[in-house]
């Protein structure tokens, strides 16, 4: 280990075989740079193993984790990128309550720019090259509606999208919080609204020629409290 970072778990969302932890750095109860800490897998997940506490147990949104790190390896598109240490656990410090959660908030004039959508989405995805090394955001919008059931009738595997407007623009995207989609996955087909939540707005890794856009995490008061 060389070094550890202290910081809120702002996303625990399902990527490949494991997860993506993201956070912001605890600086003395005050938010600092965004932090997401990776393994050394091709896609950079990580797994169950890596992240759990010494008692086994995952990390929960707003958790304060300290994270042992071997050092920085930044992405052109995820600047924001540490490599962990496996040999070591995670450590539980504490938790921010829901109450601060403003002081956290991000309010860039965009998510990534807009006007590039894919099938049953919109505004989810940047083209390769078009990217500014910033690949998290935490933002609060005034409601998300979730969509569950297929995308279309050809693919008709059942999926989480969620809906919301940020800055006058309307997004679709892909909902990778694990959480969540359980939660709707066991509901029926249908739309559903969460009010006034603060999402977690991930770029993901390069595809097809495109970064996608997903909502990595949705924190709400009842579900924080």
């Amino acid at each position: 280990m060389d070094y550890m970072k202290t910081v809120v778990c702002f996303a625990n969302s399902r990527k490949t075989s494991g997860r993506c932890i993201a956070g912001k750095e605890w600086r003395n109860e005050l938010p600092g740079a965004w932090f997401r800490p990776v393994s050394s897998r091709p896609s950079h997940e990580v797994s169950e193993e890596d992240r759990r506490y010494q008692n086994g147990r995952d990390p929960n949104l707003l958790d304060i984790l300290a994270i042992p790190c071997l050092g920085h390896q930044p992405l052109p598109h995820q600047h924001e990128n540490h490599l962990i240490d496996p040999a070591f656990y995670w450590d539980r410090k504490g938790a921010l309550a829901w109450s601060e959660i403003g002081n956290w908030l991000d309010s860039p004039p965009s998510l990534w720019g807009n006007g590039q959508s894919s099938y049953a989405f919109v505004n989810n995805r940047v083209p390769d090259g078009y990217h500014d090394g910033t690949s998290l955001q935490l933002i609060s919008v005034d409601s998300l509606l979730i969509i569950v059931g297929p995308k279309s009738a050809e693919y008709p595997k059942r999926i989480v999208r969620g809906e919301f407007t940020y800055r006058g623009i309307s997004y679709r995207m892909a909902v990778t919080d694990p959480v969540i989609e359980r939660h709707y996955l066991d509901a029926n087909d249908g739309e559903y609204t969460i009010r006034s939540p603060a999402i977690c707005v991930s770029l993901g890794d390069p595809f097809q020629g495109y970064f996608y856009k997903l909502i990595a995490a949705v924190l709400y008061e009842e579900r924080c409290r």
